[in-house]
């Protein structure tokens, strides 16, 4: 593996999960990120660790088939409160439980390059109802492709959610959301990543707040199809300064 790019990924969680964390897309310890390293590895939030405590040497990488291959350095990572009694002590670092599903959604899109999983309130929601998410604003359609469809119910930490998510993202739709669960959302880069759930959350609250004075009208598919095209081969090169 290359250290300076294992580094930055590293880093990158982290810092999408204070993203995360500060924009009250979850709480606690719950959701998880990941990011490619390289075609073969990916880094990965620790289960169980607050956002706003992580370091990069939390970051586990694990390979694609879900095999640990590096920890980071056990000597710079912080102490763990276990409790308002107890002393700090040094717990030991697993994966986010979730790693089946972001690793499927890795194998199956070979341009997803990070992975956002969260709790928002709004997509929550929806996915509580088992409710899909019709293409009701431009935004979303652009980034996202079309609607985001709803899982059927899948226990969390399992392959099927992984599945059931890939499933729901038929079409190259780069977001899904989990039934009785929250949402997961994968961009060509982690801010893209961060983007679309953030915007899939915003296009939650509008839907949730239109059907309280009347019926939403969706996109139809030629117009989502347009708007997605020109999000890619337009928008988001301009959204990175490369045109």
């Amino acid at each position: 593996m290359d250290r300076e790019i294992t580094d930055k990924v590293r880093r990158a969680v982290v810092d999408a999960g204070l993203s995360l964390a500060h924009s009250s897309m979850t709480v606690g310890t719950y959701g998880n990120i990941s990011c490619r390293a390289d075609e073969n590895t990916i880094a990965i939030t620790p289960s169980g660790r607050d956002y706003e405590q992580l370091t990069p040497s939390d970051i586990i990488i694990v390979n694609m088939e879900g095999a640990v291959l590096e920890m980071g350095d056990p000597n710079e990572r912080k102490t763990v409160d276990t409790g308002a009694d107890a002393k700090g002590s040094a717990v030991p670092l697993r994966p986010s439980s979730e790693l089946s599903l972001h690793l499927a959604i890795y194998r199956h899109f070979p341009e997803a390059r990070a992975i956002v999983h969260t709790h928002s309130i709004y997509a929550s929601a929806l996915a509580a109802a088992h409710k899909d998410l019709p293409a009701i604003v431009e935004d979303l359609t652009q980034i996202v492709g079309g609607g985001v469809r709803c899982t059927e119910y899948t226990l969390a930490g399992t392959e099927e959610l992984g599945r059931r998510a890939v499933e729901a993202m038929e079409g190259g739709r780069s977001a899904a959301l989990l039934a009785n669960h929250g949402a997961v959302c994968w961009g060509r880069n982690m801010k893209e990543a961060l983007t679309t759930a953030e915007i899939l959350e915003k296009g939650a609250q509008i839907y949730c707040i239109a059907h309280s004075f009347g019926t939403p009208f969706p996109l139809n598919d030629k117009i989502a199809r347009t708007l997605h095209e020109f999000y890619l081969k337009y928008y988001s090169k301009r959204q990175r300064g490369e045109e």
